[in-house]
């Protein structure tokens, strides 16, 4: 039997604010149907499952989690990319604004404010009571939990009445976990230009929480030389298992396969040219 060729290509999954890899979709099994391993991370006060609402989390050591799981994956594969969802996508710019590791970063649905259609106009004064001391309360999710498609908002609803967490995220926020992706929120707005990662973001139109105005902020600022968007007229905010889930999948495998490739040609490149027996007769 002939000996199956070793997977040289990792892939970094980041769920949203106080999620599980179950928002995913299935983005995980199409990346190893294509030769990629899959890093589903758990992370300590931001997944669910491992989130102490009585602690307060600093969003940089989400960030120095991912680039340690980054280090250490660069030591058995030949490329790392992150793709991210919702505040998944967010901290995967904040990573590749600090970090030259990267080869791609695949966002889906980034949120650099809550600016959706159901966000109330009130929404930038509920930071005061957090900041006033008032800090053990949490935002509960609420219809349509970010998803169009009726027959999974109703399956979501009564997985999150039930188990506490489901294919959206948790049932609630603390705001704890609030307060520190906002200020992830803050920082990734001020440090794109740092953001130097090929790069493709997919987002809905009718996003209920974060607008357009998310997206077109990143792909006028990063500094990537590949940029691309994908614009999404059948979904909310998640759209990884809503109406468009297929070509969320379908774009995301794509585009990760087009930059490996990339650097596989790329590097292969410069190794001729090292081994070149041709010398510079000029002079």
């Amino acid at each position: 039997m002939q000996n199956e060729q070793p997977i040289t290509h990792a892939v970094i999954l980041l769920h949203g604010l106080c999620g599980s890899a179950l928002e995913m979709g299935s983005i995980p099994k199409a990346l190893r149907k294509n030769g990629c391993a899959v890093i589903e991370l758990v992370i300590p006060d931001y997944s669910a499952g491992h989130v102490d609402a009585s602690i307060t989390p600093n969003w940089e050591d989400w960030c120095a989690f991912v680039e340690s799981e980054i280090s250490r994956l660069k030591v058995n594969f030949k490329t790392v990319s992150i793709c991210g969802l919702s505040m998944g996508a967010t901290l995967a710019l904040a990573v590749a604004s600090r970090s030259n590791e990267l080869i791609a970063i695949v966002a889906l649905s980034p949120v650099l404010r809550y600016d959706g259609w159901s966000i109330p106009w009130y929404q930038h004064l509920m930071k005061l009571p957090f900041l006033l001391g008032y800090k053990n309360w949490s935002h509960k999710e609420s219809d349509p939990f970010g998803i169009k498609n009726f027959d999974m908002r109703r399956r979501v609803a009564n997985a999150l009445k039930k188990d506490g967490v489901a294919a959206v995220g948790a049932a609630a926020i603390p705001a704890r976990q609030l307060h520190a992706a906002q200020k992830m929120m803050g920082y990734v707005r001020n440090s794109l230009k740092q953001v130097k990662t090929n790069i493709l973001v997919i987002h809905a139109i009718d996003d209920e929480t974060a607008s357009p105005k998310n997206p077109e902020l990143i792909l006028e600022h990063v500094s990537s030389e590949m940029r691309k968007i994908i614009w999404l007229g059948d979904c909310y905010h998640i759209i990884t298992v809503d109406n468009e889930r297929e070509i969320v999948t379908n774009e995301t495998v794509h585009f990760l396969k087009k930059n490996i490739e990339m650097h596989i040609n790329d590097m292969s490149y410069r190794d001729l040219q090292n081994k070149s027996p041709l010398k510079d007769r000029r002079g």
